[in-house]
């Protein structure tokens, strides 16, 4: 089979990073840029600014006391904690000393983090609070090379004991009496490019989470590609929402606003997120897909509670809004009815989701429906696609002015300073084979490591993807969930879920279906904020989660969703019967990850009694599921579960 090779371009974006740390990007941000803000972190109500010199001058006061603490050159410095100023700070000074960082998602248990401190040979920790706090010294007998346990918030630790714990305060105070600036200096000058700066672990939706081994190079290869597809421009406003956990958050939180630079802020805490992002008006953004689809669930619920003629308008105003994107209007609609509209209607939305001046905002993670994409773009939103991985970076996005919402946009150009241009290819298997700066490895898996191949080669991404004629990406699934069923017929799970969740009603969904399977069936994951309201409009009685997803009006509104889905497939692929799960999905229960995506094997064994009756043809089923919670306990709940047909009333 001959190769078709494509190549992205290659952007000069201003600012030299070769052979570049990210502590020496900050020394030399407070040289020049030493009075502008850095960061601002919202607490009390109140933002509040830092420079560029106060952030290099903190730095090198917690390296020092990280130093202090007996933090050495590639050691690991952890971190369990939402996104804070702190974490930031300590991430570089860490890095400005030589020391390895990861981080690890707030919300995780005890034993998945125990394995990943343990694996990862964690030195020190930082825990935000007490419940953090709690979670590591739980998983003492994991992880016996953590020496220290640094917390930010003391409240509820007066009585604890262990002689590991020291707060952020008593770590500054160490600082003072430990060395000098000039010794973090030479420190940071000793820093290579080539040195690797994070360990960031996969997602785990097939087994246990994988350490990839980022470099200082990688990381800033990608915030260049950043800069060089949405044209990033200095002293632009970014949220920094997602956790450092999540190798994307390392590009867009960490290397981007070094190297733009740009003014990077924190929330307040994860409830007040929403208000902060109006009164920050970012310019840049990055999402997950479920937090677009949460946002635009968000909307749907406020247009429930809204009284006929405010409904009517909405409706209005976002198909003014989608005619203008699809470049449907005539002159009327362009001079007149779309302006209105805006006016009316789209820049108040705008204004809600505190996207008034986004210029670049990206869903990036997993697959986003084009009916999401269409909608916020009718809204005046420019949402875009980010494609990538862990392992090679950020590969392709939709560029300002992309039009088609169902592609992954194109490759990224690089920065000719760091890296030669992505080039890709597919496979005979329909693979995307890349040749890109990547990942140093994984942690102590040379086998892993191996399978994902070299750069000459063209690393293995998994990914059935093909390119469209204007060398846009479209990505159909994972290459290991492809499926076929027994007639040999293939479908496309993951596109088939992605415009399921497009519905307001649909939380999540699992496609289902095999080579020992003659057709296609879902368990749907209800919203149940959006299912409630729905409930409460139409004057429906019910007490639980489990009662409500049950509800035969809900389960019109599934079915009704399924059924528009169903026409964009081929008539083999369709969705023939569905179950609402009587629970929400749950990362505590490993049925998803900490980035929620789907364990497919993990759900398909639970509720494995459930899909043989779908496939039976059953009416119903009386089950018992298990409930585990974050502490360990567990308790039993039981259900009758309605079985819907296709076709039939629920």
């Amino acid at each position: 089979m001959t190769r078709h090779v494509f190549r992205a371009d290659v952007v000069q974006t201003g600012r030299q990073a070769e052979g570049r740390t990210l502590p020496q990007l900050l020394r030399d941000n407070a040289r020049y840029f030493g009075g502008r803000i850095a960061l601002k972190s919202k607490r009390a109500g109140v933002w509040r600014g830092r420079s560029w010199a106060w952030v290099h001058e903190e730095v090198r006061l917690l390296s020092r006391g990280l130093a202090a603490l007996g933090l050495e050159r590639g050691e690991v410095l952890a971190f369990v904690s939402e996104n804070v100023e702190e974490q930031y700070l300590l991430e570089l000074a860490a890095l400005s000393i030589g020391a390895v960082t990861v981080s690890i998602y707030p919300d995780a248990t005890a034993s998945e983090l125990g394995y990943a401190l343990g694996h990862s040979g964690a030195a020190i920790v930082m825990g935000e609070d007490q419940e953090q706090v709690d979670k590591i010294l739980a998983c003492a007998e994991e992880t016996p090379s953590i020496r220290r346990v640094v917390y930010l918030d003391g409240r509820g630790l007066w009585n604890y004991g262990d002689p590991r714990l020291v707060s952020i305060e008593t770590v500054r105070e160490t600082a003072r009496g430990y060395r000098d600036d000039a010794w973090v200096e030479a420190e940071i000058a000793r820093g290579s490019a080539s040195d690797v700066a994070v360990y960031c672990y996969t997602s785990g939706t097939t087994g246990r989470p994988k350490a990839a081994m980022l470099s200082h190079a990688f990381i800033l290869d990608n915030a260049h590609r950043l800069m060089g597809a949405l044209d990033v421009r200095p002293g632009g406003n970014y949220l920094s929402y997602i956790s450092p956990a999540w190798a994307a958050e390392q590009f867009f939180g960490v290397a981007l606003p070094l190297l733009a630079p740009l003014v990077v802020h924190f929330a307040e805490k994860p409830e007040t997120v929403q208000r902060d992002l109006r009164e920050i008006g970012p310019e840049f953004l990055m999402f997950t897909p479920r937090q677009w689809e949460m946002q635009a669930s968000n909307i749907e619920a406020r247009m429930m509670d809204a009284g006929p003629l405010r409904r009517m308008l909405y409706r209005w105003g976002v198909e003014r809004g989608r005619r203008r994107v699809q470049g449907s209007e005539g002159w009327l609609g362009r001079t007149v009815l779309h302006p209105l509209a805006d006016r009316l209607v789209l820049s108040g939305i705008r204004e809600l989701l505190g996207l008034t001046r986004a210029r670049a905002v990206l869903s990036g993670g997993s697959g986003l429906s084009a009916e999401l994409f269409e909608r916020f773009r009718a809204f005046g939103i420019p949402l875009g696609n980010l494609y990538g991985s862990t392992e090679v970076g950020l590969i392709s996005t939709h560029r300002p002015g992309s039009k088609n919402p169902s592609t992954m946009g194109s490759l990224m150009p690089s920065d000719p300073t760091i890296s030669g241009p992505i080039e890709g290819w597919i496979d005979d298997d329909g693979q995307l084979r890349l040749r890109v700066l990547a990942f140093e490895g994984y942690l102590r898996d040379d086998v892993s490591t191996a399978e994902m191949g070299t750069r000459d080669e063209g690393y293995r991404t998994g990914d059935a993807v093909r390119v469209d004629a204007n060398g846009e990406l479209i990505f159909l699934d994972r290459i290991k969930d492809l499926r076929k069923l027994s007639n040999g017929l293939g479908y496309p799970p993951q596109f088939i879920e992605n415009h399921l969740r497009a519905s307001p009603m649909i939380r999540d969904a699992i496609v289902i279906g095999d080579a020992t399977r003659d057709r296609v069936v879902a368990l749907i994951n209800i919203d149940a904020e959006i299912a409630g309201r729905f409930a409460e409009l139409k004057g429906l009685a019910y007490g639980t989660f489990p009662e409500l997803s049950q509800l035969p009006a809900i389960r019109q509104e599934v079915a009704d969703a399924i059924g528009r889905v169903n026409l964009l497939v081929d008539p083999h692929a369709r969705v023939t019967a569905f179950a609402n799960l009587p629970k929400e999905l749950d990362a505590d229960e490993s049925e998803l990850t900490r980035s929620r995506k789907l364990r497919r094997e993990q759900i398909h064994e639970r509720y494995a009694g459930m899909i043989e009756a779908l496939y039976r043809g059953d009416a119903s089923l009386e089950t018992t599921v298990e409930i585990r919670y974050q502490d360990g306990t567990t308790s039993a709940l039981r259900a009758t579960v309605a079985l819907n047909r296709m076709g039939d009333q629920p």
